[in-house]
């Protein structure tokens, strides 16, 4: 019994390595009109209540958060959030209650265009911002607020992700296609096209295997959603986009299905990818790992089979 529970854990702990945290946020909540904030199972695409961001500083509920973002300085939970004020409010979100805290005002940007923006951290915690309604792009520094505007990207970019040393952009909403960006000029390189059509923004993030999910919203804005929000991956070397299904919907109270906005999915993986091994040393992947250590346990477990059946 010891060495079955003992290969238990062992797959637990394989799993552990495999299984990936992530956050959106939707529709206001009934209990007190405030963003609900979900976290997102990957890999069976369902969602489960966190909590709501609350109210803002003028004691009303914050009812829109998005462009979330994973700080690797600290893992806290960033995003945008409307709070009233004339601009956009910084803001972290707890990530067992989802309630909100104030960072910062976030200088130069009008509240109406909030939804349109996105966020993501570098590795060094410098925080990069763009626009799918100007395409601009800057670098904000979040316990001030500042903006400063780094150019313009040329293309609407509706998400952003950053892995390593590299920034990039999703696009949405009519623009179909993979970025690149560089944070010394705003330069937008293609990096391919998805293969799929979306019609409404979509929001990017890493895992911590640096696989690259997309959230494609049902919502564009304008009309009511008629379907369930999707994920997918997207390809890094082509751009191509899978889309692994619909994410269930959570029991709302409204006939109409619930509108995600935003996805954290890890803070930046800042390590380098590892260098190629030599001949006859395998690198393993995740599931290869849990693979090893199971027909090890097996392999240990063959000589008491063979002495029970004798």
């Amino acid at each position: 019994m010891a060495l079955r529970a003992f290969i238990a854990a062992s797959l637990l702990v394989v799993a552990g390595f495999c299984r990936a945290q992530a956050f959106t946020v939707g529709d206001p909540s009934l209990v007190d009109g405030s963003a609900t904030i979900y976290r997102v199972n990957l890999a069976s695409r369902s969602v489960s209540v966190v909590g709501t961001a609350g109210n803002g500083g003028n004691g009303q509920p914050i009812v829109a958060v998005g462009a979330l973002t994973f700080s690797p300085t600290d893992n806290n939970l960033y995003a945008l959030a409307l709070t009233g004020a004339s601009s956009p409010t910084l803001v972290t979100l707890n990530q067992s209650s989802g309630k909100a805290a104030t960072v910062s005002q976030v200088a130069g940007v009008a509240s109406t265009l909030a939804k349109g923006l996105s966020l993501s951290f570098d590795c060094t915690g410098r925080l990069w911002m763009a626009s799918a309604d100007s395409n601009n792009f800057w670098e904000l520094t979040p316990g001030t607020g500042q903006t400063r505007l780094v150019g313009n990207l040329g293309v609407k970019i509706t998400g952003l992700a950053f892995r390593n040393g590299a920034l990039w952009g999703v696009g949405g909403t009519g623009n179909a296609n993979l970025y690149t960006i560089a944070t010394d000029s705003g330069k937008a390189t293609s990096v391919g096209a998805y293969g799929v059509a979306v019609s409404t923004p979509v929001d990017a993030g890493f895992d911590a295997a640096g696989t690259l999910w997309a959230l494609i919203r049902n919502y564009d804005g304008f009309n009511p959603p008629t379907q369930l929000n999707r994920l997918a991956q997207i390809n890094l070397t082509t751009g191509a986009m899978t889309v692994a299904g619909t994410i269930a919907g959570p029991s709302s109270g409204s006939p109409l299905p619930e509108t995600f906005q935003g996805l954290a999915t890890a803070a930046p993986v800042c390590a380098a990818d590892p260098s190629p091994p030599a001949v006859g040393a395998p690198v393993l992947s995740l599931a290869g790992i849990g693979a090893l250590i199971l027909s090890l346990l097996l392999a240990a477990l063959s000589p008491f089979s063979r002495r029970q059946l004798n």
